[in-house]
């Protein structure tokens, strides 16, 4: 008998370490940049359908992601990763090598969603 009650408490104790040390993807808050390199910014007409943006580790996950995008990873005002992001990608391993504070940009035609990311 003691050694199922030993034995459960160890599985309980695995388990909640397991738990602890796995955290839950983080949401990034996301902006909008209207831009237009021939003329005056454009206002949109519409409602603007903002993408959700997680990221957990060096993994970016995106939901509601309508169009095809260039994801582009920046320290500063230097592009150190790019890559694209289309409909239907749910997720982007960004290369390990990055580690600190970088802005993300996807970018498409007139436009590009930005926020800030820590890796």
């Amino acid at each position: 008998m003691k050694k199922l009650f030993i034995l459960l408490m160890l599985s309980v104790a695995i388990g909640s370490t397991t738990s602890i040390c796995k955290a839950d993807p983080i949401q990034v808050d996301v902006g909008y940049q209207i831009f237009d390199p021939i003329g005056v910014p454009t206002i949109p007409r519409t409602p603007i359908n903002i993408p959700k943006v997680f990221i957990d580790g060096n993994t970016m996950s995106f939901e509601n992601l309508w169009g095809t995008y260039v994801l582009q990873i920046l320290q500063g005002s230097t592009v150190v990763y790019s890559t694209i992001v289309s409909y239907g990608t749910s997720s982007v391993v960004l290369p390990s090598s990055l580690s600190g504070n970088y802005e993300f940009r996807l970018v498409a035609d007139s436009y590009y969603y930005y926020g800030y990311i820590d890796l």
